[in-house]
């Protein structure tokens, strides 16, 4: 129950007015008397009254006033919205999952290994001893880590974790890394996304190109690689940069190679045996296109088989 403070006030102030009549001043009986019946009151009239209303108003002055609704909904948008910045960052402090596929179209056996540790060279009799389990194409595994060079720290459906050369794992997105354009000497950065390839010189843009990476069943692989040097690959000593190459399996070739890993290169748009362009190959620059290499317009490749060292940092997303 509502009740006026004006009211409570008004009755304070009439029994404070009749004790100070009646004690302080001590004014006979009969004069008061007098008084109260002029009123239409006797004194045990009002003094009822009196007691009446101030038990009925007392309960009132205690009672505390109603919120209005429009300071309820505003206390219930803060609580909603306190609410809301705990989910929020709940949802932020649990760690993106990066998932990949294991897909073998190198050795085409369906098989590829996880190792115990990062070894030299994969598939070779001196590292199947390090091998702790054996993924068929198109198995899941969780990305844990993007490491140095073409390699994934990944974790198998049991928990098992190893090491996986990036070559044989297909994903859209790996796991974030330290390394960067601000590292001295070159970095080639390449981009799924735009299929572009740019090109870095102590952490300065030099130059920015559009070229191909591979089909989807054909897939480049993402991580952190650099170029190459002379590797052993499949059993023998082989040079990592040349000014063509020619692939009979798929009839075509192509100028200025640079090797970044193993059988994936960067090079020109493909040429025919005879060294004439397949210009309709050569169109798809910008898009997907290629069997796993990098394609290159043909002056950008010769850039990078002139200028770009054994070493150089090269980073694909």
């Amino acid at each position: 129950m509502n009740c006026p403070n004006r009211a409570v006030h008004f009755f304070d102030i009439l029994l404070i007015i009749t004790n100070k009549l009646i004690l302080k001043n001590r004014l006979k009986s009969d004069i008061i008397r007098l008084y109260l019946i002029r009123g239409g009151l006797s004194l045990k009239k009002l003094m009822i009254l009196l007691f009446i209303l101030t038990f009925l108003f007392s309960g009132c002055a205690k009672s505390k006033p109603n919120k209005p609704e429009d300071v309820k909904a505003d206390e219930n948008i803060d609580e909603n919205n306190e609410v809301k910045d705990d989910k929020d960052k709940k949802e932020k402090k649990e760690e993106k999952i990066y998932e990949g596929e294991a897909l073998d179209t190198l050795d085409k056996d369906g098989i590829i290994e996880v190792y115990s540790e990062r070894v030299e060279n994969v598939r070779d009799n001196e590292t199947k001893e390090k091998a702790i389990y054996k993924l068929k194409d198109f198995e899941k595994v969780k990305l844990l880590e993007t490491l140095p060079y073409g390699w994934f720290l990944v974790e198998l459906k049991d928990g098992t974790k190893g090491y996986v050369d990036s070559r044989y794992i297909r994903t859209k997105e790996i796991p974030p890394h330290d390394f960067n354009v601000k590292d001295k000497g070159y970095t080639l950065i390449f981009t799924h996304e735009d299929q572009t390839l740019k090109i870095y010189k102590d952490g300065k843009l030099i130059k920015e190109t559009i070229g191909s990476s591979g089909l989807w069943d054909h897939f480049t692989p993402r991580g952190i690689f650099r170029v190459q040097d002379k590797i052993k690959l499949y059993g023998k000593i082989r040079p990592s940069r040349g000014e063509w190459f020619y692939t009979p399996r798929i009839k075509q070739g192509g100028k200025y190679w640079v090797r970044f890993s193993g059988v994936y290169l960067f090079h020109s748009v493909p040429f025919t045996e005879e060294g004439k362009l397949i210009k309709k190959e050569a169109q798809k620059l910008g898009q997907p296109a290629s069997h796993g290499c990098i394609r290159l317009p043909v002056e950008d490749a010769k850039y990078i088989y002139e200028n770009i060292k054994p070493g150089a940092l090269v980073l694909i997303y």
